[in-house]
């Protein structure tokens, strides 16, 4: 069984269930039929293109969590839904989990969230090797006046790979304005892991997703490796990006993303 990508977002839009990439859906939005995972916004389904995209072998399990104004209906149902990703991602074969969104916080440390039932089924998740993906936020210049550097939540917990955004200058990579973005000698054990140029729906989502498929098709290249292993494997091929601030930030090789891409559509059963 190749590994496939849960999708935590606003479900999939019908058209993407008329072949096989869908494994399996659920609906815990708590909103429709359990086994509905029907995407009534949008975001989700533009997610799910884009990790088609750039890894057209994907498989896909749709989580539907957020309901059709893109909204948690409440904070728990994030946890259920981890919850199941946790007690169901060897029967279903999940080897990522691509979840594209967050709140509008800006923080530099993970230390109050740890220990809750959130950072647990994330933590349990990436013992088993299965890595989480999510979005450093979009509300950088937001924030400005509260400090230059932190991420939203749930990125900001160190367990979670998170995705900042980049744009393409003169000068090479740049951090896109909005960006929120963490470096390690600011964060210490949370910081930003990796940045990319985003694809559809944009912003750091689009780029969170783009990131998926990378780890999705590493996953099933390397079956056994630790999480830690496949960012290892995923940041050989990173180059350097620049902001404003002396830092540098690890970004994707768009050239390597173009050579994966073209390989998964060559053979989209590898």
């Amino acid at each position: 069984m190749i590994p496939a990508v849960a999708i935590l977002d606003t479900g999939i839009a019908t058209r993407l269930r008329s072949d096989t990439t869908v494994r399996c859906e659920i609906n815990l939005s708590g909103h429709g039929p359990e086994d509905d995972a029907t995407d009534e916004h949008g975001h989700g389904t533009l997610i799910a293109e884009t990790i088609l995209k750039w890894n057209a072998a994907a498989a896909i399990v749709a989580v539907k969590l957020l309901g059709k104004y893109g909204q948690l209906r409440a904070p728990e149902q994030l946890e259920v839904a981890f919850e199941w990703l946790v007690d169901n991602h060897e029967r279903v074969g999940i080897g990522v989990v691509c979840a594209s969104f967050g709140d509008v916080s800006h923080v530099s440390s993970d230390e109050r969230f740890r220990g809750t039932p959130l950072q647990r089924h994330i933590s349990a998740l990436h013992g088993a090797g299965v890595p989480t993906v999510a979005p450093a936020g979009n509300a950088r210049l937001r924030h400005r006046g509260w400090g230059d550097q932190g991420m939203a939540w749930p990125a900001i917990l160190r367990e979670v790979i998170s995705v900042g955004a980049v744009e393409r200058s003169p000068s090479g990579l740049r951090l896109t304005d909005n960006s929120q973005r963490l470096h390690s000698a600011v964060g210490g054990a949370c910081s930003t892991t990796v940045f990319a140029e985003p694809d559809q729906p944009g912003g750091t989502s689009g780029a969170t997703a783009v990131v998926a498929a990378c780890l999705l098709r590493l996953r099933a290249a390397f079956p056994q490796a630790t999480v830690p292993r496949l960012v290892e494997e995923l940041l050989m091929h990173r180059c350097e990006a620049r902001d404003e601030s002396p830092f540098e930030w690890p970004a994707l090789d768009t050239i390597w993303l173009g050579v994966v891409s073209s390989a998964s559509a060559s053979h989209p059963g590898a």
